[in-house]
């Protein structure tokens, strides 16, 4: 799943203007929506996670120990079953956060999905990306109706880009020392309508087998 901000706006009447009329809105920037991550360590290991976002941090979740300028910290201790506590004891499935993007993602090529075909769809191709069957219901439940809602879609995945755009960082904070999970799944959808010019389908490529420490992150946008 974000909320825009609007501030230091000045209205100026033009002089061809009927009182009555409002001036266009400016186009919000886009949001990414729902990034969540979950963390499968080897063993139950104490974290520090840091996002680097180049773009606005609209909301986290939870409480995260530092925020600034598209930077943000957790503290948590993570479990091989992927249970994610605070300082304070409590349990989360996982790191949540969203923000406005910068630019808009292109979708040069992607899938034509027509509404009663996006729960099929979005099994099989969650799959060939590497999401287990919760995480993958996860998404299905938050983005499947944002598909269907359209009538037909085009449904890009963009994880390449905004890899490039969200960029994490992991420390065990016993020892300080930063840890690269051995397998990092990360899924981006975006959904945009269905051009009238046709576009090439998108070629996936299979997600690697989990080993040692996994992070997997899912999230997207919409055009």
């Amino acid at each position: 799943t974000g909320v825009g901000m609007l501030a230091g706006c000045v209205v100026i009447q033009q002089p061809n203007r009927e009182p009555s009329e409002k001036p266009s809105p400016e186009p919000s920037r886009p949001l990414s929506k729902k990034p969540v991550l979950y963390l499968y360590p080897s063993t139950t290991t104490d974290l520090s996670v840091s996002l680097d976002y180049k773009g606005t941090l609209t909301y986290t979740y939870p409480t995260p120990q530092t925020q600034a300028d598209g930077r943000v910290t957790w503290q948590v201790t993570a479990s091989p079953n992927g249970d994610i506590t605070d300082a304070t004891g409590r349990h989360y499935p996982s790191l949540f956060w969203e923000g406005e993007e910068p630019t808009t993602f292109a979708q040069d090529e992607g899938f034509i999905v027509d509404a009663d075909a996006a729960t099929g769809f979005l099994e099989e191709k969650l799959s060939v990306l590497g999401l287990d069957q919760r995480e993958a219901a996860e998404f299905i439940t938050f983005w499947g109706p944002r598909i269907a809602e359209r009538g037909r879609a085009l449904v890009t995945f963009a994880t390449d880009e905004y890899a490039r755009r969200a960029v994490y960082r992991f420390t065990d904070t016993s020892s300080g020392a930063e840890i690269v999970p051995e397998t990092f799944i990360r899924v981006y959808v975006v959904i945009g309508e269905v051009p009238q010019t046709p576009v090439p389908e998108q070629e996936l490529v299979p997600a690697p087998a989990r080993t040692g420490f996994t992070a997997v992150e899912w999230g997207g946008t919409e055009r």
